[in-house]
């Protein structure tokens, strides 16, 4: 049932972004690139998983749509090598793609939305591994200050089509996420980024998890790019039968983005297509890895 709603509401979302990209082209745009490095460690003598490589590109743009109501158009890849020991898997990367649609409306001091995201991702059983199509419908909103950008977003996630249960799939999944952006100038911003969500597997068992997010990025004057580096703490527990298996990554990533048609960084938080979605990329690849160690953890 909640699969159907997840298809049913993100495919809608999707729809009106293709027919409002056809009306009109997008106002406001932001193309984004990165890499980073990560140190995974867990609670199975730290031998199943290997620290892994991460490089991905986004872009976000905003189209017109009647006024008061804004439409935000997301795509994004990102892929994760040395997710696993090749020696123990034979496979160690993982690929994630989609798209999101975010129907927004500007508020006096503010915007509020819907969001609906469909998007594929490699998850890893074992030496089973395959691509699962999941979805994810969230409510978002904005509050804008003079020198600060604050964003908040929850929801529900799930896979929907792909998942047989032995790779490890989450589905009534929940998430509350949280974001504080601010400007030190027009042009420098510093923002941390919090979440959690829990799920249940496909097969048996059940998974929470949380990341934590720390970036400072500046545009350069005069010109449309901007510099970026973060930290990340990405933390995921999957519970089976008594037993519990936990894995943890830190990761340290930069990155550049190009904007069209906005000013400054803060313009582009406040007026331009600045909402996103998560992805849950490491946990989601890594779930049915963890619940295989948790049923081993688990007492007799």
């Amino acid at each position: 049932m909640k699969s159907t709603l997840f298809a049913t509401t993100a495919a809608l979302g999707l729809l009106a972004l293709s027919q409002s990209a056809l009306a009109a082209p997008p106002d406001m745009g932001m193309v984004q690139a990165n890499i980073g490095y990560g140190w995974t460690d867990d609670n199975f003598n730290g031998h199943l998983f290997d620290d892994p490589f991460d490089f991905g590109a986004r872009t976000q743009w905003l189209f017109p749509l009647s006024a008061p109501i804004h439409l935000q158009g997301d795509l994004f890849v990102e892929q994760m090598d040395n997710v696993f020991p090749s020696y123990l898997w034979g496979k160690s990367d993982s690929t994630l793609f989609g798209g999101t649609a975010h129907v927004i409306r500007p508020m006096e001091h503010g915007r509020i939305g819907v969001a609906g995201s469909i998007f594929n991702v490699d998850v890893f059983a074992s030496k089973l591994a395959k691509g699962v199509n999941y979805g994810l419908v969230a409510l978002e909103g904005q509050y804008f200050s003079e020198h600060w950008t604050f964003f908040a977003q929850g929801g529900w996630f799930g896979d929907m089509t792909g998942c047989d249960g032995l790779e490890g799939c989450v589905h009534n999944g929940v998430f509350l996420r949280g974001n504080a952006r601010h400007f030190i100038d027009p042009n420098t911003a510093v923002s941390f980024d919090g979440q959690l969500f829990w799920g249940d597997d496909e097969f048996f068992g059940a998974t929470s998890g949380g990341s934590a997010r720390l970036e400072g990025e500046h545009k350069f004057a005069d010109s449309r790019f901007s510099g970026f580096v973060g930290v990340s703490y990405e933390e995921q527990t999957v519970d089976v039968l008594g037993g519990s298996a936990q894995e943890e990554t830190v990761t340290i990533d930069l990155g550049i983005r190009m904007y069209i048609d906005q000013l400054t960084l803060f313009d582009f938080s406040q007026v331009g297509p600045s909402m996103n979605t998560p992805t849950f990329h490491n946990a989601l690849s890594t779930e049915g890895t963890l619940q295989a160690e948790a049923a081993l953890l688990s007492p007799p």
